[in-house]
């Protein structure tokens, strides 16, 4: 059902992606796109978190064993974005006074209330449309050429490009061990759907700050 679900709302998202990389992206567009991607993965790691010690309270095995998984291979995945940002030319530390994007605000804090007052399986919902939806794998380079950016600039693209591809497999095999709860199921739906639109929103906003023409 979950994968219908993200089937269903696939179009959308790669009709905003199509806008978001397409030929008006310059330098300065993807150093946006950075910053927000800053704002998303830096929760990732503390969603999981919450996610992991819901399951503990609620002892169920499976999430617990996934989500401890999850959490050793996404921590620190927000340095990436940094580095990236350094490589693109700006300074990290700037990030202290940033007023995170309210898009990536709903996105995350949507998790966190179903995490704690519906179920943690909610978040699988949440990372299956993250996971199961990768960038190219040529995206990168694609952009480095267009932008003018060095590579190094592109290294949460590129690596996620081949990790998700791993991490996707991983929830197919949890969610064909999860009991077929209804209930689950319908969160595990509506988690997606409210995911997907939050990333149509996200990528256009920044679309939509993106100069029609450059000089």
């Amino acid at each position: 059902m979950l994968r219908e679900t993200v089937a269903l709302a696939t179009p959308m998202l790669r009709q905003a992606a199509g806008r978001l990389w397409g030929p008006r992206l310059d330098a300065d567009g993807y150093r946006a796109w950075l910053h927000v991607c800053h704002d998303l993965v830096r929760a990732t790691a503390p969603l999981l978190t919450e996610a992991l010690a819901e399951s503990v309270r609620r002892d169920d095995g499976l999430l617990v064993d996934y989500f401890t998984e999850q959490l050793a291979e996404e921590f620190g995945h927000d340095r990436w974005v940094e580095q990236d940002l350094a490589a693109a030319g700006v300074d990290p530390r700037s990030l202290a006074d940033r007023v995170p994007a309210p898009s990536a605000a709903r996105l995350a804090g949507t998790q966190y209330y179903w995490i704690r007052h519906a179920h943690p399986v909610a978040l699988l919902g949440h990372i299956a449309v993250l996971e199961w939806l990768p960038p190219r794998a040529d995206l990168a380079g694609d952009l480095a050429a267009r932008t003018g950016l060095p590579a190094a600039a592109f290294g949460t693209l590129a690596r996620h490009a081949e990790l998700d591809l791993s991490h996707g497999r991983r929830l197919d095999e949890l969610l064909a061990a999860l009991p077929a709860a209804g209930r689950h199921r319908r969160l595990l739906a509506i988690s997606a759907l409210t995911t997907a639109y939050g990333l149509v929103e996200l990528m256009t906003d920044l679309v939509a700050r993106t100069p029609a023409t450059r000089p």
